[in-house]
């Protein structure tokens, strides 16, 4: 059943109307554009924005693909894209292929030019039936048969581009899938923002511990240390653990921004996880809920929200509980040699209902074994994609121990130049 309640979206739903102009049509008198007619001064404006944003052309990035990664396990769905959207084409961001160009497709193929010149989610259920694509390459070659998109804007809320999703069936989606990929939508636009900011006045981030002597909790045969190094003053990202009992508590979380506001905002996530009633002795997806509904006012005024990684590890047994709330940049290191990324399947703080609840993972932290997460940041010192864990592992591999390996990349950090708070924390059990 299709549930409209609670969703504020305009849907074109051309199965019912295959020409668009349905009561709740997102069409809105915008038709394909064949590049000779002027451009008037909002798309003038919308195309200096595209510009601005520095994301034509790009290589992929991680901070993008999971959102796409997530669009499609959320929605499921095939095909999710990532698009900007210029004056003659659309040019896809994510996902892509390494090493190659970004696809791009010309203004006539694509659903995504009517969304972005349109004023929220854009839905076609059953494309064979709309003469606008009956007969687009996306429909006759590749075998779309429905589509739903909501446009992505910049600072100034000129919609630069989109994000969509696309099945091989006709679909209409419910209004919580809706409300899903508004949501989603919410946080590519919040990623593409950070990218426009006005950029730090300090360029090489400063690591404020002395090479072997960092903080460090030792708890039984566990071990958890960090690196930390803001990329100006103030850090947005956030690694603390705690001690109580047979139980190691530890958190790593990416708060979206930079500076003083995100620096905030993670100082409150602490408290909350740390010092609330219950301490550390709530399981990890209770704590998250508390902390969703403290923060919630903050971050929805800030516009902001958090990705995070949240466990408790027993020291008796080396049982780890845990939520991962829209990071996915977590591994799991074994004494064998295997590696596992603890992947996500729940929404950040701040886009998640609190009373929907997290997802609590678990697994064992064997002798030898290593819990390693990183913020994206550290993504930006190697290639910015998700096969920079891999880079990550193996510099790990190649030093004498964890706090080596700490040293090391301090350093790489301090070369790289990143423009974003880079955190790493490791947790061994001997």
């Amino acid at each position: 059943m299709d549930d409209r309640a609670g969703t504020d979206t305009d849907t074109d739903t051309a199965a019912a109307d295959p020409g668009g102009a349905a009561a709740g049509s997102q069409d809105d008198g915008w038709h394909a554009v064949d590049g000779t007619a002027p451009l008037d001064a909002a798309e003038r404006e919308r195309l200096a924005a595209v510009e601005a944003s520095a994301l034509l052309g790009t290589p992929p990035e991680e901070r993008f693909d999971r959102i796409t990664r997530f669009a499609r396990e959320l929605l499921d769905v095939p095909m999710s894209y990532l698009n900007l959207v210029d004056d003659a084409s659309l040019v896809v961001k994510s996902p892509q292929e390494p090493g190659e160009a970004a696809p791009r497709f010309p203004y006539g193929a694509a659903f995504c030019e009517y969304t972005v010149h349109g004023t929220g989610l854009f839905e076609v259920t059953d494309a064979s039936l709309d003469p606008r694509f009956a007969e687009s390459p996306a429909v006759t070659a590749f075998g779309v048969r429905s589509y739903a998109g909501v446009p992505l804007r910049a600072d100034g809320g000129q919609a630069i581009g989109t994000l969509c999703i696309l099945h091989p069936e006709p679909r209409r989606l419910t209004g919580e899938e809706r409300g899903r990929l508004v949501d989603l939508g919410r946080w590519a636009e919040a990623e593409i923002r950070q990218g426009q900011g006005p950029a730090s006045d300090v360029t090489v981030a400063v690591d404020p511990t002395v090479a072997g002597q960092r903080p460090a909790l030792h708890h039984g045969d566990l071990t958890a240390t960090a690196l930390d190094r803001p990329h100006g003053a103030v850090s947005g990202d956030l690694h603390a653990w705690a001690e109580g009992g047979d139980v190691v508590t530890a958190t790593l979380a990416d708060v979206m921004g930079k500076g003083a506001a995100a620096g905030a905002l993670a100082e409150a996530l602490r408290r909350s996880l740390y010092e609330g009633p219950d301490g550390t002795d709530a399981p990890p997806a209770t704590a998250l809920a508390t902390a969703a509904r403290a923060l919630g006012p903050q971050l929805a005024e800030a516009g902001s929200f958090v990705t995070l990684f949240h466990a408790r590890v027993d020291t008796r047994s080396g049982d780890v509980e845990y939520v991962d709330a829209g990071h996915g940049l977590t591994l799991h290191l074994r004494a064998s040699g295997t590696v596992e990324r603890l992947s996500s399947h729940d929404l950040p703080l701040g886009l998640q209902d609190a009373a929907e609840g997290w997802t609590t993972g678990t697994l064992r932290l064997e002798p030898g074994d290593a819990l390693v997460s990183v913020s994206d940041g550290v993504l930006d010192v190697y290639d910015s994609t998700l096969a920079s864990l891999d880079r990550v592992v193996a510099d790990l591999r190649a030093e004498r121990d964890v706090e080596a390996f700490l040293d090391a990349f301090s350093v790489k950090v301090g070369v790289a130049q990143v423009d974003d708070d880079v955190t790493v924390l490791v947790v061994t059990r001997s």
